[in-house]
């Protein structure tokens, strides 16, 4: 009997580990960059339990700056990155194993927001012109507006003033003229009186601002998971642009807004502009490409093609995924 109910006690120890084992295999984590709504999809995902759906336990964590989120990756940390395109590019035209699997967001999602005396254009010579960092986004925003109105970088005076709310509050208090902000901040610019000079989201140049991207031997080696998560990942965007009320919810919980009007802005700016399916705009990467070639000699005569492989929406794409969510 002794010899039995050992038997049986390791039979369930093995059973034990192989259940965990399995679960640990399933365990993903993936990165988001802030806390603005094109940066909503992995929220979405995680807490209206698209993942679980899909048969993932993905833990989501926030890593500011594409170049952290970009290291991450790169040293293991995380399995799966997601922001604009500027960071996974450099770092893959540099020789770095990243390849862009998709985008949710192939607009900028930024206003130019100025002081009301602020009515043209032209009318920010001098002026003083708040934005988040040099090198990213916002910075590749700003130029390539200036580029459109016929102005160059030297006309304006331009300031590193950290996140959207302390932009916010510098405009407000008079240290500076204008910046570049996303909803809610957006909003509530305009509401204290604040004027839109551009909604660059309606700029003729495209930009890759919220993409999803991940090592490339990870692609090869755990294809079965990358496939469950971009499955994932695309109906989250899917649910954005469709279900306002559950999106909403998720909105409210991750930017810690209970005002109704702010949030419905927030909402009814961003959930047209994602991307769906969310394939990567390849006209947005050859901008990027075509602005940091300038700087960077990695990127000059590249392909956007070389940076994308968008392989795994493909397959989906066959298999009809896509139809039966209705995008």
């Amino acid at each position: 009997m002794k010899i039995i109910y050992s038997g049986m006690f390791s039979a369930l120890a093995l059973a034990c580990l192989l259940i965990t084992s399995s679960q640990a295999a399933d365990k993903l984590i993936v990165d988001y960059g802030g806390l603005s709504g094109f940066q909503s999809t992995v929220w979405v995902a995680k807490d209206l339990k698209i993942f679980d759906k899909h048969g993932l336990d993905v833990d989501v964590i926030m890593i500011n700056g594409s170049a952290r989120s970009v290291a991450a990756l790169l040293g293991g940390s995380t399995h799966f990155a997601t922001g604009s395109g500027t960071g996974p590019l450099v770092a893959a035209a540099r020789g770095a194993d990243i390849k862009v699997i998709a985008a949710s967001y192939n607009k900028f999602p930024y206003a130019f927001i100025v002081k009301p005396e602020i009515r043209t254009p032209k009318d920010l010579r001098g002026k003083k012109v708040n934005i988040l960092n040099f090198g990213g986004s916002n910075d590749l925003a700003l130029q390539l507006a200036l580029k459109e109105w016929g102005l160059k970088l030297a006309d304006i005076q331009v300031l590193i003033g950290g996140d959207a709310p302390t932009r916010l509050a510098s405009l407000m208090t008079g240290r500076t003229d204008a910046t570049i902000l996303s909803p809610p901040h957006l909003t509530k610019a305009v509401q204290a009186g604040y004027r839109v000079l551009a909604d660059m989201g309606e700029m003729s140049a495209h930009f890759t601002q919220s993409s999803l991207y991940a090592r490339g031997s990870f692609l090869r080696q755990d294809r079965d998971r990358a496939k469950r998560f971009v499955r994932a990942y695309s109906e989250a965007v899917h649910t954005i642009k469709n279900d306002r009320e559950k999106t909403l919810k998720v909105f409210a919980k991750r930017m810690r807004i209970d005002d109704a009007e702010m949030l419905n802005a927030t909402y009814d700016y961003f959930a047209p502009r994602f991307s769906a399916p969310p394939r990567v705009d390849l006209s947005g990467v050859q901008d990027t490409l075509r602005f940091y070639a300038e700087h960077n000699a990695e990127l000059k005569n590249r392909n956007p093609e070389e940076f994308i492989d968008h392989s795994l929406l493909d397959e989906l794409e066959k298999e009809g995924f896509f139809k039966k969510l209705g995008s």
